[in-house]
């Protein structure tokens, strides 16, 4: 697969290019700065410990990373995996200067190797599950279950459940606008329902950008 070439060619996730280095810069002045504050808050809601082991579903460019690193001591650690080659750049020039930060080429909606099992304390997913088919979207669940200790925490930060036609217009018109056809199956699924079928238990809820957004917690 050629380094601009997407695995879903509907999805609006996999990104390349420009936006791939400056992408949180470009969230930044779109939203007047809301970005960089919006995702410290869930940063912060995720109760990171000095040791904890986290692993990054889809990390990006890193800019999630590096804000999940400052709640670390050098022992804990963060693994970030990504398909794409110009977030795994921009990745490993924002989060050098980390010794226990590190990035792989791994897909993440096929089964992990016996490597990634049973081996964190925590894993973080954000705006990666609503721009996947369905069957990869349970992959995805799949090894975040399997590659956490028990008691371990999975964070799925994306869209919140929601009828599109029954959000005020100006909000629906957007989301039309800028969504791939995934996003539109995703937020009528139940996922407490769907990971709970998976294994998971003790749900948690925190909603954001005027519960348009959630981030979903489930403890293996």
């Amino acid at each position: 697969m050629g380094n601009n070439e997407k695995l879903y060619p509907d999805s609006s996730v996999e990104i390349s290019g420009w936006l791939a280095r400056y992408y949180e810069h470009f969230w930044n002045i779109v939203t007047f700065g809301w970005y960089g504050k919006f995702i410290g808050e869930v940063v912060r809601s995720m109760g990171i410990q000095p040791e904890d082991k986290i692993l990054d579903l889809g990390a990006g460019n890193g800019y999630n990373a590096c804000k999940m690193r400052k709640f670390l001591s050098e022992k804990g650690e963060i693994l970030g995996l990504d398909i794409g080659e110009d977030m795994i750049r921009t990745f490993k020039k924002k989060c050098m200067k980390y010794s226990n930060v590190r990035v792989e080429k791994r897909r993440i909606d096929i089964p992990f190797e016996e490597e990634l099992q049973n081996r964190f304390d925590r894993a973080f997913i954000s705006f990666v599950m609503h721009g996947l088919p369905h069957e990869s979207r349970l992959y995805v669940v799949k090894n975040a279950f399997s590659s956490l200790k028990d008691g371990g925490k999975f964070f799925i930060l994306d869209y919140n459940e929601f009828e599109l036609n029954e959000i005020p217009f100006y909000k629906r018109k957007v989301f039309e606008a800028i969504e791939c056809p995934y996003a539109f199956d995703f937020i009528k699924r139940d996922w407490e329902k769907i990971l709970s079928e998976a294994g998971f238990k003790n749900f948690e809820k925190k909603k954001f950008l005027l519960n348009m957004v959630r981030l979903l917690i489930a403890e293996k």
